[in-house]
């Protein structure tokens, strides 16, 4: 497991594998350096391409060929990696284009999967702090067949449940 941000392609931390002694609190040291006060311009898509196309997750370490890359975006806005406001991103790249970048990347399409968990489609959600829909992401994570869910959810339980059920290499 590695952790990016929708600011960057860059790792968070270390990866969190087997060999890591306490993954739980590897990765929740990992969100908590996180925080809340990233860019207002959230560019999921963008970010997770670079990492992937040249960035820390491009690693033959960490993008090992016969292993499943399972890709989960977290956020409360619509995806932005078409604006140029701030660093990064691109005018001309469609969600189809970024979900094509992910499949180009494993010898079979079984060993990609997308998930989102955003404000709800279509009109977003209000509860819990409310959420924009999850423009882009939604489209990412429907090209791939994964799992869309309501980052408004009171109980996180069920996504955590069917998110990793959704992830394993069958």
């Amino acid at each position: 497991i590695a952790i990016i941000t929708t600011d960057s392609s860059s790792f968070v931390g270390p990866v969190i594998n087997s060999s890591t002694p306490d993954p739980i609190s590897e990765f929740n040291s990992q969100i908590d350096a996180i925080g809340t006060s990233g860019s207002p311009h959230e560019k999921g898509l963008w970010y997770a391409y670079e990492s992937t196309l040249s960035g820390d997750a491009s690693s033959p370490s960490f993008m090992r060929g016969s292993s499943r890359l399972v890709v989960v975006y977290v956020s409360d806005e619509p995806d932005r990696s078409d604006h140029h406001y701030g660093d990064g991103g691109s005018s001309t790249m469609t969600p189809s284009d970024y979900a094509d970048s992910l499949k180009s990347l494993k010898s079979s399409s079984d060993l990609i999967k997308a998930h989102a968990i955003s404000g709800d489609y279509p009109s977003g959600c209000t509860s819990n702090g409310g959420a924009e829909f999850g423009e882009g992401y939604y489209e990412v994570v429907s090209i791939l067949g994964g799992t869309f869910m309501s980052i408004c959810s009171g109980d996180w339980s069920t996504t955590m449940d069917t998110l990793a059920r959704d992830s394993i290499a069958v």
